[in-house]
Parts: structure tokens; sequence; C-alpha cells
């Protein structure tokens, strides 16, 4: 026991500086691809919800491709096809100009494509649960759309989305770990590495899942506090 656990160990003799750098790298590339997966998420909700007919058909279009490939599909996708996609349509014009999507930017990419078309359903099913009711209220007082958006129905859909986020803020921490396949050396990735260098694939896979158990725990104490705070200050509201 004592000699797997030096496998642990920093420097040349062990591979735990290298399993914390792909840990942050993991890390970085969620925290990262949060924001734009939240941005795209109201975005695309609200092409479902808008009257015009095609935004909707585009917006269901989207979901419906997103929510059905595979993740794995999405990002070789995102990293193999629309980089020879582009740099065929720009050979033409420029021979000598070629196009490289970094893994990490494909890895933001598709995962900010994956789980916005998860996301929207979030954010439409909270808006629904607020009820036009409450958006009627708001403009009976002369708030304008985007202030009786603002101060009156996002503060009360958030009680409503952040539960569902929590859980989807796990499900895209998980799928971080598909973005060793296109070589971004995240934690996956050098654990793959550890295993092929010192034969011992229970040790580290088990490491690995620790890291992500442990991953979830903090994730999950977070969006506790979290959500005691938002219904903290609804209630200090009322």
């Amino acid at each position: 026991m004592l000699e797997l656990t030096t496998l642990l160990s920093f420097g040349d003799n062990g591979w735990g500086d290298e399993l914390l750098k792909g840990l942050g790298v993991t890390l970085v590339l969620a925290f990262a691809t949060v924001p734009f997966a939240l941005i795209f998420s109201f975005l695309v909700a609200w092409v479902k919800e808008c009257p015009n007919r095609p935004l909707r058909i585009v917006g269901n279009i989207y979901t419906t491709v997103f929510r059905s490939l595979p993740e794995i599909l999405t990002l070789i996708i995102i990293y193999y096809q629309l980089q020879s996609f582009i740099n065929s349509l720009t050979s033409a014009i420029m021979p000598n100009f070629s196009v490289s999507i970094s893994p990490f930017a494909a890895g933001m990419v598709a995962l900010t494509l994956v789980y916005s078309a998860l996301g929207c359903e979030i954010v439409r099913a909270a808006y629904r649960a607020v009820g036009k009711g409450q958006v009627e209220a708001a403009y009976s007082v002369s708030l304008s759309r985007s202030n009786a958006f603002f101060y009156v129905i996002l503060p009360q859909m958030w009680q409503h989305m952040l539960p569902a986020f929590g859980n989807l803020w796990l499900l895209l921490l998980k799928g971080t770990s598909l973005v060793s396949i296109i070589a971004l050396n995240d934690i996956v990735r050098y654990t793959n590495m550890a295993i092929a260098t010192t034969k011992e694939p229970f040790f580290f896979y088990s490491v690995l899942a620790l890291v992500f158990v442990l991953l979830a725990f903090i994730s999950g104490k977070a969006q506790t506090a979290i959500e005691k705070r938002a219904n903290g200050n609804m209630v200090r509201e009322r």
C-alpha cells in the first residue's frame, strides 16, 4: 500500500503534480463553460417562447439535435469536422490560411451546446412556474419589460431553477472527462497516462473516482448554501 501511495507523490517519482494539474484544467473548463451555457440556456428558452414561429422552429431544432446527440459525438464534430469544414471554406480564398481549434475551446463549445439545450428547458419550466400573474402585476406598476424581468420575474425563477441547475452542474462536471479524447490534458488524460506507465489501473481509477465523488460532495454543499440564501432573500423580501 505504501508503494502505491508513493505513485501520488510530487516530482519525478510520482504522478501527484500531473494529476493536480489535470484537475485544475478540468475545473477551469467546467467553470469557464458555465456562464456561456447559462446565457445560451436563457437565449434558447426565449427563442422557444417567442411568438415568432420561425424562431421557435429554430429553437426546437437546436434543442432536439443537441439533446439527442451523444456528448462525445458533439465533441468530435466540433473538434475535427468543424475545423475541417472551416478550412475547406477558407482555402479557396486564402490558400495559406488555416484555422486550428484548440482542444480547450472545442470542449467549451461542445459542452455549452449540449448543456444549454438541457438548461433551456429548466429556464422555460421556471418561467412558467412564476405565472403570468406576476408578469402582469409588474407591468401594471409601469415597470419596463427589462425591469420587470430582472427585478420581479428572475428572482422568483431562481428558486425554481437552482435545484435543477445544480444537477446540471454535476452532469457538466462529469462531462468534462470526455475532453481527454481530443488530447486535452485534463485529470482523466493524466490518469490514463499514469496507468499506461505504472500498469496500476485499479489504483489510479479509484483515485479518479474519489476525486469526482469529492467534487460532487463539495458541489452539493455549495448548492445547499446557495439555495438557503436565495430562499432566505425571498422570505425577507416578502
